[in-house]
């Protein structure tokens, strides 16, 4: 369900030949259009989350795979437009957004908190999340304008995947995105083209302090769901869970092996007693704060 049909907003001028359903294509050319027209203002507006991970997928030749596995039932593959810009261009996007004719959302506690607005398109059609400086959900991931500008149109691959492990109520369409994400790019130790930065991942977020210890207990578990239940997916061959198997082998023995330092530590021997993660509720996750584990992690919708 979109923001404005939960809320009751009528989607205003769809096109009839559309039946009910915005193509694919209006989202994928509304979103370059936004980070083309961004740059020429003077901010760096770059997708994240379902839309971004699609567009790394069609150079490999994959679309017909990710449609096929569903991530929002049998016609829609996508509700909305996510985004990132760097904290001090707030005010600056705002105009951007107001230029191009979205109206902003009146804040609300959970938006304020999580350093993100929202936009509404000027017909309903969709709305853009953006998030400011930082990705705050259930852990946090920096944004800043070095690794803003590392790609385009979309955050770098490490981000990418980071914003769906960091999730710790994992759904069926962030499972169906972060395999689609695994499968044709490379693991890695640097920000090549094409390439997850495991060491950048595993060094900025996973091996020192408490909070790291959350974050790394939530993407390897995470992590390791996904591969015991790779066998699910009946849309993918042998080669293609192997290859999806291999690498997240590889990042799992990586941050196993990074140096903790002794908060981390102490942080570990506690373990799940204590919450390791900030609450985020959402319609779908209100009062169940949790890892899903094996056969819920694939629910569909």
């Amino acid at each position: 369900m979109t923001l404005q049909e939960k809320e009751g907003v009528e989607l205003i001028d769809l096109p009839e030949e559309w039946g009910g359903v915005i193509p694919l294509q209006v989202f994928i050319d509304e979103a370059k259009n936004l980070v083309s027209e961004g740059e020429k203002f003077g901010i760096n507006f770059r997708l994240l989350g379902g839309l971004a991970i699609r567009l790394h997928v069609q150079p490999h030749g994959l679309e017909d795979l990710y449609k096929s596995l569903k991530r929002l039932g049998d016609k829609v593959e996508i509700t909305d437009i996510d985004g990132a810009i760097s904290y001090k261009h707030m005010k600056k996007a705002d105009k951007f957004m107001e230029a191009k004719g979205y109206i902003k959302r009146k804040p609300t506690l959970s938006t304020a908190a999580s350093q993100r607005r929202i936009y509404v398109h000027p017909k309903n059609w969709w709305f853009i999340d953006c998030f400011y400086g930082k990705i705050k959900f259930n852990h946090d991931i920096d944004l800043d304008d070095k690794r803003l500008k590392l790609d385009s149109p979309t955050l770098p691959l490490s981000e990418l995947l980071l914003g769906k492990a960091q999730i710790v109520n994992m759904n069926y369409k962030d499972v169906v995105d972060t395999i689609m994400l695994l499968l044709p790019h490379k693991i890695g130790y640097s920000d090549q083209p094409e390439t997850i930065n495991i060491e950048y991942i595993g060094k900025k977020y996973l091996k020192d302090g408490t909070y790291a210890w959350g974050f790394y207990h939530t993407v390897c578990t995470n992590l390791i769901n996904i591969k015991n239940n790779l066998t699910e997916f009946k849309e993918l061959d042998d080669t293609q869970r192997t290859s999806i198997s291999a690498k997240i082998d590889e990042m799992l023995t990586y941050f196993d092996k990074l140096p903790k330092n002794r908060s981390w530590k102490a942080r570990a021997k506690i373990g799940t007693k204590t919450k390791w993660y900030r609450p985020v509720e959402t319609t779908q996750t209100v009062g169940e704060f949790r890892i899903f584990s094996g056969k819920q992690l694939l629910e569909k919708p």
